[in-house]
């Protein structure tokens, strides 16, 4: 049996935990053909399932990066018998509108721009109505996420969850008591969590971070460089569980409410502590902030913007061993429980 062929079209590199999850999954049904940007060479970990990896080196959004994408997906077309395009984020979409009414089209949101500009629900009907005619589905990360999109495209909606793979280490910490030991990975920014952290080092010699993924600002990259700093640099999902589970007090999960893509994140790092039994730090802006005091899996800091260092400190260390996570909790967000969701909405 000849296997389906996958266009996989993402800004980046390909090095996003969400990306290599379902570009793995994807793989073991269809063959991938990967087309994405990078400025520099870094760890990638695609290559492995993928039939070929096309690379666009630059900026993701200049002019002259949009010229060697169309160049480039011209000669994959010409070179492949794509059968179904899997793309991430509308910018990406409407790049390449009118080549997506040809072949059956997935919409993989992680960060809608109109989340981005508050404009979710049916604000700007009219121009959504445009932008997702030619998708046949589309993806979001929960429930939450779904009721902010339109209704008129309701019926194409996927959840499809920010799991991980499921933890098969063990969970022995070897943190130092009286220490506060935060993981701070992923997208780290000034409004991801950089300045949360900054305010807590310098509230107490007592706090450490391991920091981990892409510095988006200067103010990230030479917090890296931050005496009581690890800086680990790109690291797979499962090396970010590793150092959760045998490294860290707590992991960082911070946004600040600055528009409704940040209030209503769909972050993996909550199911990241909920698999390696680390609990999170995360605001109470954030919408998720009510599951995680819910099911009691973390520190609520009440504004993103707090003053308090120290008091928020004495807070961690003191409730450091309080947090509880279920097995069935554990047992049920891992990325293998809902991997056919992905494989499905590609079978035409």
């Amino acid at each position: 049996m000849i296997r389906k062929t996958i266009l996989y079209l993402s800004s980046n590199d390909g090095s996003d935990m969400r990306i290599t999850k379902e570009v793995r999954s994807l793989s073991k049904h269809y063959d991938i053909v990967f087309m994405g940007v990078r400025r520099k060479i870094v760890r990638n970990f695609i290559y492995g399932y993928c039939k070929q990896v096309y690379f666009i080196k630059g900026k993701r959004n200049t002019v002259k990066t949009m010229l060697k994408k169309y160049l480039t997906l011209r000669r994959i077309f010409k070179e492949h018998k794509i059968n179904s395009i899997h793309v991430i984020n509308e910018q990406l979409m409407i790049f390449f509108y009118p080549l997506l009414f040809r072949k059956h089209t997935v919409l993989d949101i992680f960060d809608s721009i109109f989340f981005t500009l508050n404009k979710s629900g049916n604000k700007l009907r009219w121009l959504k109505k445009i932008i997702y005619t030619p998708v046949d589905k589309i993806i979001v990360t929960d429930e939450n996420r779904k009721n902010m999109m339109p209704d008129f495209i309701q019926r194409k909606i996927i959840v499809l969850q920010n799991y991980p793979n499921k933890f098969t280490g063990s969970v022995k910490k070897k943190t130092e008591k009286g220490k506060i030991a935060i993981l701070y990975n992923g997208w780290l920014g000034v409004n991801r969590g950089t300045d949360v952290i900054e305010k807590l080092l310098g509230a107490s010699p007592e706090v450490y971070v391991i920091m981990a993924g892409w510095c988006i600002d200067e103010r990230t990259k030479a917090l890296c460089k931050h005496d009581r700093v690890k800086y680990k640099g790109i690291i797979t999902q499962e090396e970010s569980l590793e150092i959760a589970a045998g490294q860290a007090d707590y992991i960082l999960c911070v946004y600040s409410p600055i528009n409704e893509n940040n209030i209503n994140a769909s972050p993996n790092k909550i199911y990241d502590a909920i698999q390696t039994h680390t609990p999170v730090i995360i605001n109470a802006e954030v919408k998720i902030s009510e599951f995680v005091k819910h099911e009691n899996i973390g520190f609520i800091l009440n504004q993103y913007n707090f003053q308090n260092g120290a008091e928020i400190i004495a807070l961690l260390n003191q409730m450091k061993n309080m947090f509880h996570f279920s097995d069935e909790l554990v047992s049920l967000c891992t990325w293998e429980n809902i991997e056919n969701r992905l494989v499905d909405v590609h079978a035409i």
